[in-house]
Protein backbone atom coordinates (compact mmCIF):
# COMPACT_ATOMS: atom_id res chain seq x y z
CA UNK A 1 0.00 0.00 0.00
CA UNK A 2 1.86 3.16 -1.30
CA UNK A 3 0.86 6.41 1.36
CA UNK A 4 0.57 9.61 1.13
CA UNK A 5 3.85 11.44 2.01
CA UNK A 6 3.35 14.42 4.50
CA UNK A 7 5.94 16.67 5.67
CA UNK A 8 6.22 17.89 9.08
CA UNK A 9 8.59 21.15 10.08
CA UNK A 10 9.65 20.21 14.02
CA UNK A 11 10.29 23.46 15.93
CA UNK A 12 12.94 23.04 18.61
CA UNK A 13 13.73 26.38 20.52
CA UNK A 14 14.45 27.58 23.31
CA UNK A 15 12.32 30.80 24.10
CA UNK A 16 9.05 32.30 23.15
CA UNK A 17 10.37 34.86 20.50
CA UNK A 18 12.30 32.19 19.16
CA UNK A 19 9.25 29.88 18.86
CA UNK A 20 7.26 32.68 16.89
CA UNK A 21 10.17 33.82 14.45
CA UNK A 22 10.58 29.82 12.87
CA UNK A 23 6.48 29.56 12.99
CA UNK A 24 6.55 32.64 10.71
CA UNK A 25 8.84 31.05 8.46
CA UNK A 26 7.07 27.69 7.91
CA UNK A 27 3.66 27.87 9.11
CA UNK A 28 2.17 28.95 5.21
CA UNK A 29 3.80 25.92 3.67
CA UNK A 30 2.81 23.77 6.49
CA UNK A 31 -0.71 22.00 7.88
CA UNK A 32 1.10 20.19 10.91
CA UNK A 33 3.48 21.46 13.05
CA UNK A 34 6.00 19.57 15.57
CA UNK A 35 7.02 21.00 18.93
CA UNK A 36 10.00 19.34 20.21
CA UNK A 37 9.49 19.23 24.33
CA UNK A 38 12.57 18.88 26.16
CA UNK A 39 12.57 18.70 29.95
CA UNK A 40 16.36 18.39 30.80
CA UNK A 41 15.68 14.91 32.59
CA UNK A 42 14.83 12.49 29.00
CA UNK A 43 17.22 14.44 27.40
CA UNK A 44 20.11 16.74 28.60
CA UNK A 45 18.09 20.11 26.83
CA UNK A 46 15.34 21.93 27.87
CA UNK A 47 13.14 23.45 24.66
CA UNK A 48 10.15 26.13 25.29
CA UNK A 49 6.62 24.19 25.16
CA UNK A 50 4.44 27.03 26.79
CA UNK A 51 1.25 26.23 25.90
CA UNK A 52 -0.68 29.49 27.19
CA UNK A 53 1.38 31.60 25.23
CA UNK A 54 1.29 29.05 22.04
CA UNK A 55 -2.41 29.24 21.97
CA UNK A 56 -1.91 33.37 21.52
CA UNK A 57 -0.53 33.04 18.09
CA UNK A 58 -3.09 33.49 15.68
CA UNK A 59 -1.06 33.53 12.26
CA UNK A 60 -0.47 30.10 12.46
CA UNK A 61 -3.91 27.96 10.88
CA UNK A 62 -2.96 24.58 11.15
CA UNK A 63 -2.53 21.83 13.92
CA UNK A 64 0.29 20.80 16.49
CA UNK A 65 1.95 17.80 17.36
CA UNK A 66 4.17 17.34 20.47
CA UNK A 67 7.23 15.07 20.42
CA UNK A 68 7.54 14.54 24.64
CA UNK A 69 10.95 13.88 25.12
CA UNK A 70 10.52 14.03 28.76
CA UNK A 71 9.88 11.55 31.64
CA UNK A 72 6.48 12.72 32.63
CA UNK A 73 4.53 12.80 29.39
CA UNK A 74 1.07 12.64 30.90
CA UNK A 75 1.68 16.04 32.68
CA UNK A 76 2.36 17.84 29.46
CA UNK A 77 -0.34 16.12 28.19
CA UNK A 78 -2.83 17.46 30.59
CA UNK A 79 -1.65 20.87 30.18
CA UNK A 80 -2.03 20.80 26.21
CA UNK A 81 -4.93 18.48 25.67
CA UNK A 82 -7.57 21.36 25.90
CA UNK A 83 -5.68 23.23 23.42
CA UNK A 84 -7.56 22.77 20.33
CA UNK A 85 -4.87 23.11 17.36
CA UNK A 86 -3.30 19.98 19.33
CA UNK A 87 -3.87 16.93 17.59
CA UNK A 88 -0.99 14.64 17.92
CA UNK A 89 1.60 13.08 20.38
CA UNK A 90 4.69 11.60 20.10
CA UNK A 91 5.73 10.17 23.69
CA UNK A 92 9.16 7.85 24.54
CA UNK A 93 9.50 3.98 25.06
CA UNK A 94 12.38 4.50 26.72
CA UNK A 95 11.07 7.19 29.02
CA UNK A 96 7.72 5.18 29.92
CA UNK A 97 9.22 1.65 29.30
CA UNK A 98 6.36 -0.26 31.67
CA UNK A 99 4.27 -1.99 29.19
CA UNK A 100 0.85 -1.34 31.67
CA UNK A 101 1.84 2.77 31.68
CA UNK A 102 2.67 2.73 28.15
CA UNK A 103 -1.14 0.92 26.81
CA UNK A 104 -3.17 3.67 29.93
CA UNK A 105 -1.48 6.33 28.00
CA UNK A 106 -2.06 5.27 24.48
CA UNK A 107 -5.92 4.98 25.97
CA UNK A 108 -5.67 8.38 27.83
CA UNK A 109 -4.99 9.96 24.62
CA UNK A 110 -7.61 7.80 22.52
CA UNK A 111 -9.94 8.97 24.73
CA UNK A 112 -8.95 12.63 24.81
CA UNK A 113 -9.57 12.44 20.91
CA UNK A 114 -6.07 12.66 20.00
CA UNK A 115 -3.60 10.68 18.07
CA UNK A 116 -1.06 8.31 19.98
CA UNK A 117 2.43 7.66 19.00
CA UNK A 118 5.42 5.93 20.52
CA UNK A 119 8.90 6.79 19.44
CA UNK A 120 11.66 4.60 19.97
CA UNK A 121 15.66 5.69 20.01
CA UNK A 122 17.86 4.39 17.54
CA UNK A 123 19.47 2.16 19.61
CA UNK A 124 16.24 0.39 20.96
CA UNK A 125 15.37 -3.20 19.49
CA UNK A 126 11.64 -2.64 17.10
CA UNK A 127 10.56 -6.06 19.14
CA UNK A 128 10.19 -3.52 22.52
CA UNK A 129 7.42 -2.09 21.11
CA UNK A 130 5.97 -4.42 18.81
CA UNK A 131 3.18 -5.72 21.03
CA UNK A 132 1.86 -1.62 20.89
CA UNK A 133 1.33 -1.36 17.41
CA UNK A 134 -1.73 -2.82 16.79
CA UNK A 135 -3.33 0.12 19.12
CA UNK A 136 -1.23 3.09 17.87
CA UNK A 137 -2.31 5.66 15.33
CA UNK A 138 1.21 5.86 14.32
CA UNK A 139 4.81 4.53 15.24
CA UNK A 140 7.84 7.41 15.41
CA UNK A 141 10.75 6.23 14.70
CA UNK A 142 14.06 8.49 15.85
CA UNK A 143 16.93 8.53 13.18
CA UNK A 144 19.49 10.15 15.30
CA UNK A 145 19.85 9.94 19.31
CA UNK A 146 17.51 12.64 20.64
CA UNK A 147 18.02 15.95 22.46
CA UNK A 148 20.14 18.29 19.38
CA UNK A 149 19.02 18.85 16.34
CA UNK A 150 21.30 18.93 13.00
CA UNK A 151 22.27 14.75 13.78
CA UNK A 152 23.61 12.36 10.76
CA UNK A 153 20.76 9.96 10.26
CA UNK A 154 21.57 6.37 11.38
CA UNK A 155 20.55 4.29 8.07
CA UNK A 156 20.16 1.07 10.14
CA UNK A 157 16.60 2.42 11.54
CA UNK A 158 15.33 2.30 8.13
CA UNK A 159 15.95 -1.30 8.38
CA UNK A 160 12.87 -1.20 11.30
CA UNK A 161 10.60 1.08 9.06
CA UNK A 162 10.50 -1.85 6.36
CA UNK A 163 9.55 -4.42 8.98
CA UNK A 164 7.18 -2.42 10.26
CA UNK A 165 5.38 -1.61 6.96
CA UNK A 166 5.29 -5.06 6.41
CA UNK A 167 3.82 -5.81 9.10
CA UNK A 168 0.81 -3.37 9.30
CA UNK A 169 0.73 -1.70 5.63
CA UNK A 170 -1.91 0.98 6.54
CA UNK A 171 0.01 2.01 10.17
CA UNK A 172 1.49 5.46 9.53
CA UNK A 173 5.48 5.60 10.36
CA UNK A 174 6.92 9.02 11.28
CA UNK A 175 10.55 9.39 11.22
CA UNK A 176 12.73 11.95 12.72
CA UNK A 177 16.71 13.47 12.95
CA UNK A 178 19.02 13.67 10.28
CA UNK A 179 16.33 14.17 7.07
CA UNK A 180 18.40 15.46 4.13
CA UNK A 181 17.98 15.45 0.07
CA UNK A 182 20.45 13.13 -0.20
CA UNK A 183 18.61 10.57 2.05
CA UNK A 184 14.91 11.47 2.08
CA UNK A 185 14.37 9.13 -1.25
CA UNK A 186 16.26 6.51 0.55
CA UNK A 187 13.57 7.24 3.92
CA UNK A 188 10.56 6.80 1.77
CA UNK A 189 11.33 4.14 -0.12
CA UNK A 190 11.54 1.96 3.54
CA UNK A 191 7.72 2.46 4.07
CA UNK A 192 7.71 5.72 6.30
CA UNK A 193 4.89 8.39 4.95
CA UNK A 194 5.74 11.05 7.26
CA UNK A 195 8.91 13.07 7.60
CA UNK A 196 9.54 15.19 10.30
CA UNK A 197 12.76 17.69 9.68
CA UNK A 198 14.35 20.81 11.47
CA UNK A 199 17.75 21.38 10.09
CA UNK A 200 16.39 20.88 6.58
CA UNK A 201 13.89 23.82 6.35
CA UNK A 202 15.16 26.07 8.77
CA UNK A 203 18.68 26.08 7.01
CA UNK A 204 17.56 26.53 3.90
CA UNK A 205 17.95 29.90 2.21
CA UNK A 206 14.37 29.62 0.20
CA UNK A 207 11.83 26.86 2.23
CA UNK A 208 9.44 26.81 -0.67
CA UNK A 209 12.07 25.77 -2.60
CA UNK A 210 13.38 22.81 -0.61
CA UNK A 211 9.54 21.75 0.03
CA UNK A 212 9.77 21.40 -4.34
CA UNK A 213 13.17 19.69 -4.50
CA UNK A 214 11.21 17.04 -1.90
CA UNK A 215 8.72 16.91 -3.70
CA UNK A 216 10.50 16.06 -6.86
CA UNK A 217 12.36 13.50 -5.11
CA UNK A 218 9.64 11.87 -3.53
CA UNK A 219 7.78 11.60 -6.89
Amino acid sequence: MVKKIQLVPTLLTYSFSEFKDKLRKIEKYFSLVQIDVMDNKFVKNKTFYEVNKVRKLRSYKGEYELHLMVLDPLKIIKKWQNFRKFKKVIFHYEAVTDVKKIFNLINYLKKHKLKAGLAINPATKLEKIEIFLPYLNFVFLMGVKPGWGNQKLDLAVLKKAQRIRKMYPKLDIEIDGGVNLQNIKLIIQSGVNIIAAGTLFFKSRNIKKTISQIKDLIK
